[in-house]
């Protein structure tokens, strides 16, 4: 099943208020910025999406909020993955039925299943759904779980719908093999944003980009202008993203992104605890690097 997913997919941040409840309001506003900023798609409940920290009725209405506000403009590819196939399934499931254009799996994160286990555990979700199914590999958060090559051309071979690979791993090598052993048409996306221009140009579909929350105009222009030829531009902007990358080592997965976005003016609030705010130091650090990269007047006066 060959998909039409392509270009920058945001692993979209779940907007909370200060109590850390989703906040509706703030999601569209997000939503909204980002599509008029030219991404390709969107993929709630990720990794940036804290999805890690939300409760199943918070997944299945973010879920539906994401289909409601996007209304067809651009695929939205839910987050589904779960440690266990039971719960894997179900919100599989769920979201399938709600309306989303495709299901990004992650695998299972704090166990350590074998490579069988990881098939059947895929096979068993694939064999749930029937829309298009991303593996999803992203070793740094899951213990050094991946999926390998031959399990994911296993997969694809058997079942048509399991459609392309989003991997975290950063390896060109790893990204070359999913689709050296995967049939026509696979879709293989990098989960790393340092590394949109390299694997682009090596034949990957686009990238799942965590700092597209907050700059998807670098993201969108580096992917279009190494699809049109125009390598030293993209060169030149994925350097910029680069450097924006840098500035995670400043907090706690995903508060910088958040903080971040705040400071461009997107009312995302803060991320779950135990995931605490930055210091005054590193907030100061990250705004002097929005502003090196983005422009000044990028930044809204007085966010945080």
């Amino acid at each position: 099943m060959e998909t039409h997913f392509a270009g920058i997919i945001v692993p979209l941040m779940t907007p909370f208020d200060e109590d850390e409840n989703f906040s509706p309001e703030a999601y569209r506003t997000l939503i909204e910025y980002l599509l008029g900023s030219g991404v390709h798609g969107l993929f709630p409940i990720g990794s940036v999406g804290e999805f890690y920290a939300l409760e199943t009725s918070e997944i299945e209405r973010i879920i539906d909020a994401t289909l409601e506000i996007t209304n067809g403009r651009v695929p939205v590819i839910a987050g589904t993955g779960a440690v266990d196939t039971r719960r894997t399934i179900a919100l599989s499931r769920y979201a399938e039925r709600a309306g989303a254009d495709g299901l990004t799996i992650l695998t299972p994160y704090y166990i350590q299943p074998n490579e069988e286990e990881l098939y059947r555990h895929y096979a068993e979700v694939l064999s749930a759904v029937t829309i298009p199914v991303l593996g999803y590999s992203n070793p740094g958060r899951s213990g050094g779980l991946s999926l390998t090559p031959a399990l994911v051309s296993r997969l694809a071979t058997q079942f048509e719908h399991f459609a392309g690979m989003k991997d975290s791993s950063g390896n060109v090598s790893l990204l070359k093999d999913y689709m050296r052993l995967t049939p026509p048409g696979f879709a293989v996306f990098t989960g790393m944003d340092t590394m949109i221009f390299e694997a682009v140009i090596n034949g990957a579909r686009g990238a799942v980009a965590g700092i597209a929350n907050f700059a998807p105009a670098l993201a969108v222009g580096v992917y279009e202008r190494t699809l049109a030829g125009d390598y030293d531009t993209a060169r030149a902007l994925q350097r910029k993203l680069e450097i924006l990358r840098t500035t995670y080592s400043l907090g706690t997965f995903p508060a910088v992104t958040k903080t971040a976005a705040r400071m461009v003016g997107l009312p995302v609030g803060p991320a779950r605890r135990p995931v605490g705010a930055l210091s005054a130091a590193a907030e100061a650090s990250l705004r002097r690097t929005l502003i090196e990269v983005l422009g000044a007047n990028v930044l809204r006066e007085g966010s945080v």
